[in-house]
C-alpha cells in the first residue's frame, strides 16, 4: 500500500489520459492552477458600460503613462473615434472623445505606442499623437509631412553668391528632433530667383512665411528649415545663364515659428555637385498594422488609397479633361487647376505656385487638347497631376471659358487596396520617420531624390499579405497567415525579413503580441512563442483539439494580451458554433499550463479588444473590450462577470505512473482552502483497460482550510488509474482553493 500526494496541472486536451504526466487536467474551465493549488477563478467586474455612449465596439485598447505621473486608458472603437478616461490619480469615471485631425477607420483595431511623451495611434486612416495637456487636447496628427504649400520667394539685399536659386522648406520639431520631407522646389513666376551682389540683391526674402505657419497646423512642428538649391551651371563651364541640377540642396536656415520673417544669407557657400538631399525625414504612412520595438517602428497593411480627381464642367462639347493627383491620399485634395485668359492658342502658359496649377489660355481658341499637351509638357505640374480626356470628350473643343481655381477631391487613405508584402519603416530612434524618395523639379530638369541615409520602405519578398507585426523579447516579428517572418536590422538600420517558420503564422493583427518574454502568434490549428534563435509551439501535443475547434470564419477575430503581473498571454477565441469570442485561453508563462476562463457576463456579445492596466501603487489589472462598448476588468471585487455567476471545473488523472496494473484506492485525503465547504464537489471514476462503463462517485466537501479524508462513501474502488473532478455551480460566487490531494493506493 502507498500513499500518493500529488500535484494539481494545467490543460492537455490532445494527448490519452494515461499518457499525461500525474495530475494533468483535460477539463480546466474557469480555474487557475498555480503552484500545485486548484483556484475558481475571480470573476470581471465592470469598468465601463459604454464607452461611446452608443454601444459601439471596443476594436483596440491601450494604457498611456504621461510625463507627468498621469494614466489614461485610451480606446478606439466601431465608430472610427478615439476615446480616453483618466484613470489615476484620480478615475475620470467616464470617457470623452479625442478630438484629433486624422480621419480614422471604423474597420481597423490598429495600433499604438508611446513615444516623446505623445501616445500615438494608427490605423489605415493615418496617425494621431496626443498628449492631454498639449494643443488644448486636441490630437495632432502623426508625425512630420512634406509641406503642403511652397515657399515664395524674392531678392533682398546682401547676402547669396551670384547665381539662380531654388528654395524648399521642411518641418522640424525642436524637442524630438523630427523632421518631415523636403517641400518640392518654389517654380512659379519669376523662378528661379536670380541673385547679384553687384545690384545689392544678393539676398533671398521668404514673402509667404505668415501663410507657411498657419498650413499644416494639425502637425505638431516649431521650426521650418529652408533649404537653397543653386541651379546656375556658369561656375561649371556650361555657360552663363544656364541652369540644371548641378548642386545639391543645402540647409541655409532654419526659422523659429515665432518669427516675424525670414531671409535666406549664407553667403560664400562652397557648395558640391553632388545631386544629393541632406534631408532624411519622412512622413509616416497610413498603416493597418505596425508596432514599435523601441528603436524603430515598422509599417504594413499600407492602403493604397484613392487618387484625388477633378474632371472639369466646361460649356460645350470635347473640351472637358480629368486631372488626377500624382501621389495618392488626402494630400492630393489641395492640388488646385486655374483656367486663366489672356493666353493664345497653341502657346498655352502652365504656372505652378506650391500645388496651385494655373493655366493660362485663349479661351476662345485654346482647345482641350492644347492644355493636355501643355500640362503633360510642364515638369512641375507633373509632379503633381496626370491628365486625360474626360470621358465621352476627344479634346477637340475650345475651352470656352475661364475656371477659378478648382481643388481636386476624393483623394483618401481609409479606401482602396492593401499593398501586399510592403513593409515601411523608420529611421532608428524616431518612430514617425520613413524615409521616402521624392520628386523634385529645378529649371525644368526633373529628378529623383533618395534621402540619407535610405529610403525607409522595402518590397520585402514575403510571398501573401502581410497581415501581423509585433515586438517584443528582443525580436520583430512579421507574419503571414501560414508563416513567419525575423525582421533582422542591416548594420546602416535598413530592415530585412528572415524566414522563420514555413508552417505557423498568425491568423490577423489582433492575434499577436510583443511580451518582455518574445512574440506570441496564433495561427490555424497553433499557438507559437518566438525569441531570439528560435521558436516553440506551446500548444502542439497539449491543445490541438481546442485549437482546431475554432471556427475557420472566425479565426480572425481572435485577440491576444500579456497580463504582465502574473506573466499570463490570453487568447480570446471563438467556440466551436459559435461566432463571437466569448472563451479566453489562458498561458502561464511562469508555470508552462493551460487553462480557459469563459466570463459569463457577456451576453451576446464577443469579445474584441484586451490591455494590462497598472497604475502606482495597485495591483494590476487585465481590462477586456466588448462588441456592445464595454469594458470589463479582471480581477474584480465580486468575483462574479457582471453579478452573474459561472461553473468552475477542474478534471484530471491520477495513478498513471502503475496504470498497466490494477490498482484499489482506499482513500482520498483532501486539503482544502478557502470557501470550499458546501460548495464544492468532488467527483471519482476508476479508469480500466476494458470497456467498462464506470458511473462517477460523488460527495461534497464539507471542510475549509482543513484536511478532509474520504473512503468508504466513495466506495473502495479499483482500477488501472483514477479520474478526480472538483467542481461548483454557477450559484457559487465564492473564490475556493484546493490546496493538496493525497490518494492511498494499493496494487492488485
Amino acid at each position: 500500500m502507498a500513499e500518493r500526494k500529488t500535484i494539481f496541472r494545467g490543460l492537455n486536451t490532445e494527448v490519452y489520459p494515461d499518457r499525461l504526466p500525474e495530475g494533468t487536467a483535460d477539463v480546466a474551465l474557469n480555474v487557475t492552477v498555480r503552484n500545485g493549488d486548484i483556484e475558481r477563478r475571480l470573476g470581471f467586474d465592470e469598468l465601463s458600460a459604454d464607452v461611446t455612449g452608443a454601444a459601439d465596439a471596443v476594436l483596440s485598447m491601450t494604457v498611456a503613462h504621461f510625463g507627468d505621473g498621469d494614466v489614461y486608458l485610451a480606446c478606439k472603437c466601431e465608430d472610427g473615434k478615439l476615446w480616453q478616461r483618466k484613470i489615476y490619480p484620480t478615475d475620470a469615471g467616464s470617457f470623452s472623445e479625442i478630438t484629433t485631425n486624422a480621419t480614422h477607420s471604423a474597420l481597423d483595431a490598429g495600433w499604438w505606442f508611446m513615444w516623446a511623451d505623445r501616445l500615438h495611434y494608427f490605423d489605415r486612416g493615418g496617425g494621431s499623437r496626443w498628449n492631454p495637456d498639449a494643443n488644448s487636447g486636441v490630437a495632432y496628427k502623426a508625425g512630420l509631412p512634406r509641406p503642403s504649400g511652397g515657399c515664395l520667394i524674392a531678392s533682398a539685399a546682401g547676402g547669396e553668391k551670384d547665381g539662380r536659386y531654388h528654395v524648399h522648406m521642411s518641418y522640424r520639431k525642436v524637442a524630438t528632433r523630427e523632421e518631415g520631407v523636403i517641400s518640392g522646389a518654389q517654380t512659379g513666376a519669376g523662378m528661379p530667383l536670380q541673385c547679384s551682389i553687384a545690384s545689392d540683391t544678393g539676398g533671398i526674402l521668404i514673402t509667404n512665411w505668415a501663410t507657411i505657419k498657419t498650413q499644416d497646423s494639425e502637425h505638431e512642428w516649431d521650426q521650418a528649415v529652408f533649404y537653397c538649391t543653386k541651379g546656375n551651371t556658369e561656375y561649371i563651364g556650361k555657360g552663363g545663364g544656364v541652369e540644371c541640377f548641378s548642386y545639391r540642396a543645402y540647409e541655409d536656415v532654419v526659422a523659429e515659428i515665432g518669427q516675424s520673417s525670414v531671409g535666406l544669407n549664407k553667403s560664400d557657400e562652397v557648395l558640391d555637385t553632388q545631386q544629393y538631399a541632406r534631408n532624411s525625414g519622412g512622413e509616416p504612412p497610413p498603416a493597418q498594422i505596425g508596432c514599435w520595438n523601441g528603436r524603430q517602428a515598422v509599417y504594413a497593411g499600407i492602403f493604397a488609397g484613392s487618387n484625388a480627381t477633378l474632371t472639369t464642367t466646361q460649356a460645350g462639347s470635347n473640351n472637358d479633361l480629368t486631372y488626377t493627383a500624382v501621389r495618392d491620399g488626402p494630400d492630393g485634395n489641395n492640388i488646385t487647376i486655374e483656367y486663366a485668359g489672356g493666353g493664345v492658342a497653341g502657346s498655352e502658359t502652365v504656372t505652378v505656385t506650391g500645388t496651385a496649377i494655373e493655366i493660362t489660355l485663349d479661351t476662345t481658341s485654346s482647345t482641350a487638347a492644347q492644355v493636355l499637351a501643355a500640362v503633360q509638357a510642364s515638369a512641375a505640374a507633373s509632379a503633381l497631376v496626370t491628365v486625360a480626356n474626360a470621358p465621352g470628350n476627344d479634346g477637340t473643343g475650345a475651352i470656352g471659358a475661364t475656371m477659378s481655381a478648382t481643388a481636386l477631391a476624393g483623394g483618401s487613405r481609409v479606401g482602396g487596396n492593401i499593398i501586399r508584402g510592403r513593409i515601411e519603416f523608420s529611421i532608428l530612434g524616431f518612430p514617425t520617420m520613413v524615409p521616402q524618395e521624392e520628386l523634385y523639379n529645378m529649371g525644368g530638369d526633373a529628378k529623383r531624390l533618395v534621402p540619407h541615409p535610405w529610403v525607409g520602405s522595402i518590397n520585402s519578398g514575403i510571398p501573401g499579405e502581410v497581415n501581423a507585426l509585433a515586438a517584443g523579447g528582443g525580436i520583430t516579428m512579421s507574419f503571414t497567415a501560414t508563416a513567419a517572418y525575423q525582421l533582422l536590422e542591416a548594420s546602416d538600420g535598413r530592415l530585412w525579413p528572415v524566414l522563420v517558420d514555413t508552417a505557423r503564422g498568425a491568423v490577423s493583427g489582433t492575434g499577436v503580441v510583443g511580451t518582455p518574454q518574445g512574440v506570441y502568434a496564433l495561427g490555424s490549428g497553433s499557438l507559437t512563442r518566438f525569441r531570439p534563435g528560435g521558436f516553440l509551439d506551446i500548444a502542439a501535443r497539449r491543445l490541438g483539439p481546442t485549437l482546431e475547434a475554432i471556427p475557420a470564419a472566425q479565426q480572425e477575430d481572435a485577440v491576444l494580451g500579456w497580463y504582465g503581473r502574473e506573466s499570463e498571454l490570453w487568447c480570446a477565441v471563438t467556440k466551436p458554433a459559435a461566432t463571437v469570442a466569448q472563451q479566453i485561453i489562458v498561458y502561464s508563462e511562469q508555470h508552462g499550463q493551460f487553462w480557459i476562463f469563459e466570463p459569463a457576463g457577456l451576453g451576446v456579445a464577443g469579445i474584441t479588444a484586451m490591455c494590462e492596466l497598472a497604475v502606482p501603487n495597485a495591483y494590476p489589472t487585465m481590462l477586456v473590450g466588448t462588441s456592445d462598448g464595454r469594458v470589463l476588468q479582471w480581477p474584480g471585487s465580486t468575483g462574479q462577470d457582471d453579478g452573474t455567476g459561472y461553473r468552475a471545473r477542474w478534471r484530471g488523472y491520477f495513478g498513471q505512473t502503475w496504470c498497466h496494473h490494477d490498482q484499489r484506492l482506499q482513500r482520498v485525503q483532501v486539503h482544502s482552502g478557502a470557501n470550499v465547504a458546501d460548495n464544492v464537489t468532488m467527483g471519482l471514476r476508476a479508469m480500466r483497460m476494458g470497456d467498462e462503463s464506470l458511473d462517477q462517485k460523488t460527495v461534497t466537501l464539507t471542510k475549509t482550510d482543513m484536511m478532509e479524508r474520504h473512503g468508504a462513501d466513495l466506495d473502495v474502488i479499483d482500477g488501472n488509474f483514477f479520474q478526480i473532478e472538483f467542481s461548483s455551480a454557477d450559484t457559487v460566487t465564492d473564490q475556493w482553493k484546493i490546496r493538496d490531494l493525497a490518494l492511498t493506493l494499493e496494487r492488485t
